[in-house]
């Protein structure tokens, strides 16, 4: 349902992801200490994956794209910092979890601003020659995007973050502070509530 959004899986050795999570352990207590020397390290670590959500899930640079991507990082530091134990989440996984958020916030304002006789995106957001995911105005993938700022916020979370960008259901738990099981039922609820309004709309 939503392969349309969903990225290639990329295997990773045990090996680099063991040493990946060395240096992010220690970027982790550069944040809960607030060591400001750690800065750009800690940016350079969330920007890719904060950047790759918010195309994918937008579907083409926003015109506010540097903005959001700053929010973003603001908010993962945030999120961090409040967190009792970050380091039970790769910080990539925090990072995307956050600009799921951030993405969704933005296609729920497009929503709210969009005209009947508009076509979709075209107000905040514009087009990338290399962005295979971006989607002309009107296609199949921009109403599944209009479809995810109508489910509850959780479950529009929860579907994105776990059917679109990959992430684990535990990972999301953890994300959301909620249980394992609350995101299986949000992943159920949301994917019942999609083929439904997807049904009901090639019907009309």
């Amino acid at each position: 349902m939503l392969l349309a959004l969903t990225p290639e899986q990329a295997g990773a050795g045990t090996s680099a992801r063991g040493s990946a999570a060395a240096r992010e352990r220690a970027l982790y207590d550069a944040i809960l200490e607030g060591d400001e020397r750690q800065a750009s390290q800690v940016y350079a670590s969330l920007l890719p994956a904060i950047q790759c959500t918010l195309l994918r899930v937008l579907g083409a640079p926003d015109r506010n794209h540097r903005e959001l991507t700053q929010r973003s990082i603001e908010h993962v530091i945030v999120e961090l910092a409040r967190h009792p134990g970050p380091w039970v989440c790769r910080l990539d996984v925090w990072a995307t979890s956050v600009a799921v958020r951030v993405a969704l916030d933005v296609l729920r304002a497009r929503a709210q601003r969009r005209d009947v006789g508009a076509s979709w995106g075209d107000a905040m957001s514009q087009s990338s020659a290399n962005d295979r995911n971006a989607a002309s105005p009107g296609s199949a993938i921009d109403q599944l995007r209009w479809l995810l700022t109508e489910l509850p916020a959780q479950q529009a979370e929860a579907l994105v973050s776990c059917d679109v960008m990959g992430l684990a259901v535990e990972d999301v738990a953890q994300t959301l502070h909620v249980g394992v099981e609350h995101v299986r039922r949000l992943l159920s609820a949301g994917h019942e509530r999609l083929a439904r309004q997807m049904s009901t709309d090639a019907r009309a």
